[in-house]
């Protein structure tokens, strides 16, 4: 395969620049190998208030109150 390819816009057409030069696409590109997926930390997060109650019957509920991070949109 080679190193690169002209770009091909929506029409089907080759892309070209202001200068008329076709633009180019490298095939090769060396993607970065990522382990797998990390939970995220158990625990309040900043701003983020939790507490547990249990009613007569033994049911836990437990309750979490978060800050907003950004201002209400008026």
């Amino acid at each position: 395969m080679p190193e690169e390819l002209p770009l091909i816009g929506p029409d089907g057409k080759v892309v070209k620049d202001a200068n008329g030069k076709t633009l180019m696409v490298k095939t090769r590109v060396e993607i970065a190998q990522s382990g797998a997926p990390q939970a995220p930390a158990a625990g309040p997060r900043a701003g983020e208030k939790r507490s547990t109650s249990t009613d007569a019957e033994g049911r836990t509920t437990e309750t979490v109150e978060v800050k907003p991070s950004v201002p209400p949109a008026h």
